[in-house]
């Protein structure tokens, strides 16, 4: 089995709660002994370890054995703006449920971490509401384009009398984010990545009525 480290606590005297994601969903695991400086799994369940392990078929809590890192994503973990950056990633795994397609999931926040960028991010944010049931409208009709409006989950335009919550050129980067592949985004500037981030919050909260408290 394979999956991702998310979040970890400490459990009983020396032993650790690793929380993974998988394309089979949420699991956690203890990690015996993982508190012990001399542990062979003390650096296996850390925070955003790609790693692999035994699995345990039809459970959601299990020892971790024969675990080995894949990826500890270690440029990431040493550059601080880029940790904050790849932690939205899983603020906005708190919305997939039980029930969700974890494999497919699984496959776009893995492969938002191989190929990371601050791009990547918010392209998975946009990415995942076609998996938890909320998909935009990106689809223009042949009419001309003004920018999106969150409320009814598309696009409008001129003449019209709704409202565009952001504008065309805005809207332009929303539909790349959402279609082209995680190497194939163009660079956005901090103004327009962190436009585009609120924009993100804004539609989660609206759509899940879920508050995010982080933003």
């Amino acid at each position: 089995m394979e999956g991702i480290v998310y979040k970890q606590q400490s459990y009983l005297e020396n032993d650790r709660l690793v929380f993974v994601y998988t394309p089979k969903g949420r699991i956690t695991l203890i990690a015996k002994g993982s508190q012990k400086v001399t542990s062979n799994l003390r650096n296996v369940a850390q925070y955003l370890n790609l790693i692999t392990f035994d699995e345990k078929p039809n459970k959601v809590m299990y020892t971790l054995i024969n675990a080995k890192v894949i990826n500890n994503f270690l440029s990431l973990k040493n550059d601080y703006k880029k940790l904050e950056q790849a932690s939205i990633l899983f603020d906005l795994l708190s919305f997939v449920s039980d029930n969700d397609m974890h494999e497919k999931i699984y496959l776009i926040i893995k492969d938002a971490l191989l190929k990371f960028s601050k791009e990547s991010v918010l392209s998975f944010g946009f990415k995942l509401l076609k998996h938890l049931g909320y998909p935009m409208n990106l689809k223009p009709d042949g009419r001309i384009v003004k920018g999106f409006n969150i409320n009814i989950g598309s696009l409008v335009y001129e003449n019209t009398p709704l409202i565009s919550n952001i504008d065309v050129e805005l809207t332009t980067e929303l539909i790349k984010s959402t279609f082209l592949p995680y190497e194939q985004l163009p660079s956005l500037d901090d103004y327009t990545y962190e436009k585009l981030k609120k924009f993100m919050y804004d539609y989660y909260e609206h759509h899940t009525d879920i508050k995010i408290s982080r933003k």
